[in-house]
């Protein structure tokens, strides 16, 4: 059986992106030194996926330079299209616009002038082009994927397999962001991205349960929580809606994460991808850890797992050296559309 490669991503932004259009603030940079202790005790090294107003930060950007020097960690982009240039004079174009375009609504010529914007950002800032990237709201289309390949990025990790963001509001009178809901976690080659095609690894998203791994009726009915109920009294453990997403949330305690990566290992998963937000680490900045004791709480369920991979030998990479680990395969890799 082999092993699975771990990556764990920060989407590196301003405070509060769940909020549409409130201020921009980067109050969360001087959060992030104790998230990077955690990562440094275990041997895990980051990788930061960018934004505009993040690399204008200079702490951020004191951090940054300090911990990519040690080998720490790796800078990519994350593009926001309200946040990095240029932007238009319609609804959802504008800066800082209260309505949160998904990448993969923008016309064609702004989408490239907003990636190269953000790789320019992110070259001359920090010294070295960017390899990695995530879109905004995960709305990565083939579009994007061919510009990015272009600009000499080498690996994407905007997939959430399993989900459809076509129902969620973007843009007005468009249809939302893009459907993955029949991709799985695996890595696989875009189509028509280039040569060399963009290699995509996937936010690692997957059923955990026996029943509910064989059954959409039973993934939907656990999802809903109406057996969930049952299913804990009946296990003795929580039991977290399906499919679970690797990341660190409310609920999602150390044992639901340890039952994820079994999944993945018996998959035989070659790369496991984790995902945070840097606002999760300040506690007015986001939804979900809104006090101090619960950031420390995330901190402390990030060091248990981290801590858990440790023991069993797991390669951590950064996002682009995991692709680089996968190089010797890439003629064994499926090649999928978006």
């Amino acid at each position: 059986m082999i092993a699975v490669q771990f990556v764990f991503t920060i989407d590196t932004e301003a405070d509060d992106q769940w909020s549409h259009g409130r201020p921009l603030a980067t109050r969360n940079v001087a959060c992030w030194e104790a998230l990077q202790e955690v990562c440094r005790r275990h041997g895990v090294p980051a990788t930061y996926l960018v934004t505009s107003e993040i690399i204008r930060d200079a702490h951020a950007q004191t951090l940054l330079h300090t911990w990519t020097a040690a080998g720490e960690a790796e800078v990519g982009a994350h593009l926001h299209p309200w946040t990095t240039e240029p932007f238009g004079d319609t609804p959802g174009l504008r800066a800082n616009d209260e309505i949160h375009a998904f990448p993969s609504q923008l016309p064609s010529d702004l989408l490239r002038a907003k990636l190269e914007t953000l790789t320019f950002q992110i070259e001359s800032t920090f010294g070295r082009r960017p390899r990695s990237f995530r879109a905004g709201r995960f709305g990565l289309d083939a579009r994007a994927a061919s510009l990015l390949t272009e600009l000499g990025y080498v690996v994407d990790s905007s997939v959430t397999p399993q989900v459809d963001w076509r129902a969620t509001t973007g843009m007005p009178g468009g249809t939302g962001g893009p459907d993955f809901s029949a991709h799985s976690s695996a890595p696989f080659l875009i189509a028509g991205s280039g040569e060399p095609s963009l290699l995509e690894i996937p936010v690692t998203i997957a059923v955990t349960g026996c029943l509910s791994r064989h059954s959409a009726m039973l993934r939907r009915l656990v999802s809903s929580g109406r057996v969930r109920p049952f299913l804990e009294r009946l296990s003795g453990h929580s039991v977290p809606p399906q499919p679970v997403w690797l990341r660190p949330v409310p609920g999602a305690d150390l044992r639901v994460l340890q039952r994820l990566w079994e999944t993945c290992r018996q998959a035989e998963l070659p790369v496991a991808v984790m995902i945070l937000h840097s606002s999760e680490l300040l506690p007015e900045g986001n939804p979900y850890w809104t006090t101090p004791q619960a950031v420390t709480h995330l901190l402390g369920l990030l060091d248990g797992f981290f801590h858990f991979l440790e023991r069993q030998a797991i390669p951590c990479r950064t996002l682009t050296a995991a692709a680089a680990a996968l190089a010797p395969s890439r003629g064994s890799l499926p090649t999928l559309r978006l």
